[in-house]
């Protein structure tokens, strides 16, 4: 007990010591630059540029690992310069092939930085809070960015890279914890059955946090030239909702008691079926968009359940990864798909993963096959 006191003071000490208020500076920062451009990225890149956008900067996080062995305490600049070196080639707009480095090269630094800061943060509840808070606020600032609507690309990824760039006193000041463990997470992750349903599960909520990213922009340029200043209050919104209602909803959801899992599918189903009719609710106006994007926000809070639930299987890493292919699913579906169709195809691929994760979920085929040996069990013995 003594030492667990100690090894939290010990704690306490080098995260004052290293900066942590600079590192959750630079989540948000980095988040701001994100956010920013998946909004701009409807506009600017081509649909292959844009999928591999949405799929790596959550995917790439398993280059974390990799990233800390090769260097060490440097990994935050490492990463810095990756997204910086990504941002100069998209400004060049070389060749297609050139954009597509960019993007990963960018994808990569983010994905990285991100949860090396998050990692580091959720060392203590505190910590953990305010990883979250900072996230948030990047949202909401990428969202402030975004009201302006006449920005060109050269000089919006200049602001991005120099926002970047007030990084480098906070990533140079990061110390290398004594333990990393997310090479072990990956490994017991990986060597866990039933990983599918949690590979489902990632797709639901990549589906779901691409409809502010993609599916509203899309239908929105579907009527309109460019995106108009108001998209960024949808960004701002879908924040600020997901953070005022966080809460109240995960304990309308524990209240319920045995009936949890049956309210947090209901609110999470009724949000997936309204990603499906955009058109219904004329989401290329301002009052259309801003009741639709409500709607997708709440379901959002109900996919906190889902979140729970992974950690309580020790499954939250698969299940973080895998949203990248619902990430990257929707934007390939609203950049190839026909308008007419593409919104319904991903609320009945979402909807499909969702139905099968719960089945999954509360009936696991290892719970089956143990079942059936103590069956065949009771029969030699008989």
């Amino acid at each position: 007990m003594n030492r667990c006191k100690d090894s939290d003071k010990s704690l306490k000490n080098s995260l004052l010591k290293s900066g942590n208020a600079q590192l959750l500076l630079l989540r948000m920062i980095s988040a701001i630059a994100l956010f920013s451009l998946l909004g701009q990225a409807n506009v600017w890149l081509d649909a292959t540029s844009n999928a591999l956008l949405a799929f790596g900067y959550r995917f790439l996080l398993i280059l974390t690992p990799l990233t800390l062995a090769l260097f060490g305490k440097r990994a935050l600049i490492a990463t810095l310069f990756a997204s910086l070196l990504g941002l100069i080639l998209l400004s060049l707009n070389i060749l297609a092939i050139f954009n597509w480095l960019a993007v990963i090269l960018f994808s990569y630094g983010v994905a990285v930085l991100g949860f090396i800061v998050k990692n580091d943060a959720a060392k203590t509840p505190a910590g953990a809070a305010n990883n979250k808070i900072m996230l948030n606020l990047g949202s909401l600032c990428a969202g402030l960015l975004l009201l302006y609507p006449h920005w060109m690309p050269v000089e919006f990824y200049l602001i991005m890279g120099l926002l970047l760039l007030l990084c480098l006193p906070a990533a140079r000041r990061f110390s290398l914890s004594g333990e990393v463990t997310t090479q072990s997470m990956i490994k017991s992750n990986a060597r866990k059955p039933g990983k599918f349903k949690w590979v489902l599960a990632g797709v639901v909520t990549g589906i779901k946090l691409f409809a502010v990213f993609s599916i509203l922009p899309q239908e929105i340029l579907a009527h309109r030239p460019q995106l108009p200043g108001w998209y960024g209050v949808m960004i701002i919104l879908n924040s600020a909702i997901v953070a005022l209602l966080q809460i109240p909803v995960m304990k309308l959801i524990e209240r319920s008691g045995s009936r949890a899992m049956l309210l947090s599918m209901a609110i999470i189903l009724s949000g997936l079926i309204v990603l499906a009719v955009p058109g219904l609710f004329q989401v290329h106006t301002f009052a259309g968009a801003f009741v639709w994007l409500a709607f997708l926000s709440i379901a959002e809070c109900g996919l906190s359940y889902i979140d729970y639930c992974a950690a309580q299987d020790n499954a939250l890493l698969i299940k973080e990864l895998s949203v990248s292919i619902g990430a990257g699913l929707t934007v390939l579906v609203m950049r190839f798909f026909p308008v007419s169709v593409n919104t319904e195809i991903l609320s009945v691929i979402s909807i499909a993963a969702l139905f099968i994760w719960l089945w999954q979920y509360k009936y696991p085929p290892e719970t089956k096959h143990e079942e059936s040996a103590d069956a065949l069990s009771d029969v030699y013995e008989k």
